[in-house]
C-alpha cells in the first residue's frame, strides 16, 4: 500500500549502539596522486524507524514511499586536506571539511528471494565547513547509479555502478588553478561542469552475534572527466577501500 510521511500510523523504532575500529586508504581527492591511510576507533549508532534510518550508509530520512519509489534525505562528505601534505596543491588553499546533503530518489527495478535491484538518483548540495566562518556553499553533485544488494544468512552484499556529475563550482574546488596558483608545472585552468568519474563499489557485511564485520572497495575511473586537462587531476583511476570491526554492546 502506498504511504506518505505523516500519513502512516504509529512509528515503530529500534536502536542499537556500538564501538568499532576501521582501517582504510583513500586519495586526498579524486585524481590526486597521494593517498591517506588511517586506522581509527569510532562510535557506531544504528537507528531504524518508518521515517529515519541511521546506519553504515549514513543518515537518511524517508520523505515519501510507494511500492516502487522512495524519496529519502541523505548525507555524504569528505575529510579536509592540507595543501602542505599534497604535492600537486603545494602553496594553494587547503581543502576544507566537506559536507553534502540533499534528496535521493530510489526506484526499485526488481526484487527476488533476498535480493533487490534499484536505480538510485541522489542530488546533494555541498558545503565547506571550517571553525572560523559559517559553512560556504560550493556547488552540487549527483551520482545516479544501479544498486544491487543480496542477503544470504548473516552475509549482506552490495554493488553500485554509476557516474558522478558535478557543477562548475563544485569541480572548481578540486581542479581550478587561478593566476595566483600558477607555477611552471601547474598552468592556469578553469574547471567546467560535467562528468567527474565513473564509479564501481562493493560492500560486504557479516553479523556474528554482537559483532559486525565490514569490507568496502571503490574503483573510480576519471579518464572521461570533463576536467581531465587540469594539472590537479593527475591520476586516471584509483582504488580505495577499508575494513572495520564493530561491537554492538547495547540495543532496545
Amino acid at each position: 500500500m502506498d504511504k506518505m510521511l505523516g500519513m502512516v500510523g504509529e512509528d515503530s523504532a529500534s536502536w542499537s549502539l556500538g564501538i568499532g575500529v576501521a582501517a582504510g586508504a583513500y586519495p586526498h581527492y579524486p585524481g590526486a596522486t597521494q593517498s591517506e591511510a588511517v586506522i581509527a576507533p569510532f562510535p557506531f549508532p544504528e537507528y531504524h524507524s518508518d521515517r529515519v534510518d541511521l546506519d553504515r550508509n549514513g543518515l537518511a530520512a524517508n520523505l515519501f514511499q510507494t511500492d516502487r519509489l522512495e524519496l529519502d534525505f541523505s548525507m555524504n562528505g569528505a575529510f579536509p586536506v592540507s595543501a602542505n601534505d599534497n604535492t600537486l596543491r603545494a602553496d594553494m588553499a587547503d581543502l576544507e571539511l566537506m559536507l553534502e546533503f540533499g534528496p535521493e530518489l530510489q526506484i526499485t527495478l526488481a526484487t527476488w528471494d533476498n535480493a533487490t535491484l534499484r536505480f538510485d538518483v541522489p542530488v546533494r548540495g555541498a558545503f565547506e565547513v571550517t571553525t572560523s566562518q559559517l559553512p560556504e556553499y560550493i556547488g552540487w553533485n549527483t551520482d545516479p547509479r544501479l544498486h544491487f544488494e543480496h542477503k544470504i544468512g548473516d552475509w549482506q552484499w552490495e554493488i553500485d555502478f554509476g557516474a558522478l556529475w558535478a557543477s562548475q563550482k563544485y569541480q572548481s574546488v578540486f581542479y581550478s588553478v587561478t593566476d595566483a596558483d600558477v607555477t611552471a608545472t601547474r598552468p592556469l585552468f578553469e574547471a567546467e561542469a560535467g562528468m567527474l568519474a565513473w564509479r564501481l563499489s562493493a560492500t560486504v557485511e557479516r553479523r556474528i552475534g554482537d559483532w559486525i564485520m565490514l569490507g568496502y572497495l571503490r574503483q573510480m575511473d576519471l579518464s572521461g572527466s570533463e576536467n581531465r586537462d587540469s594539472a590537479l587531476l593527475a591520476q586516471d583511476s584509483y582504488l580505495a577501500g577499508g575494513v572495520a570491526a564493530i561491537w554492538m554492546f547495547t540495543s532496545n
